[in-house]
């Protein structure tokens, strides 16, 4: 399997909620869609992950996971983050056997309100 980066999601769209402090753990989530255009076929899938840093270093989650049947994919879904501290960045990656494909649309924007608390 093949990891790419896609892009990396503009400061402007990371939330960091003036009461979240050093060590405070929180909550958000991140609308995704993403299509791809696929210039060969084949029988593998094609997963993306949001990845982020925080205070605790740096994580990723799967946002959605198809199989490459058509020549365009629709990947989409809503990628809930457990953080601690402050969101320092954020970026958007594929993982596939297929890397013959180009992005003909983006979208990664925060989906709701945040929740925080103090570390016990």
């Amino acid at each position: 399997m093949l990891r790419r980066k896609l892009t990396d999601i503009p400061g402007h769209m990371l939330l960091n909620p003036q009461h979240v402090r050093k060590g405070m753990k929180w909550d958000c989530d991140y609308n995704v869609a993403i299509w791809l255009r696929f210039k060969k076929l084949s029988q593998g899938y094609v997963e993306i992950f949001l990845h982020w840093h925080d205070d605790n270093g740096e994580h990723a989650i799967s946002v959605d996971r198809s199989s490459i049947s058509s020549s365009s994919v629709l990947l989409s879904g809503i990628a809930h983050l457990k953080m601690t501290g402050k969101l320092t960045s954020m970026s958007l990656q594929s993982q596939s056997d297929n890397n013959s494909f180009t992005v003909d649309e983006l979208f990664v924007q925060p989906a709701r309100s945040t929740s925080a608390k103090k570390q016990a």
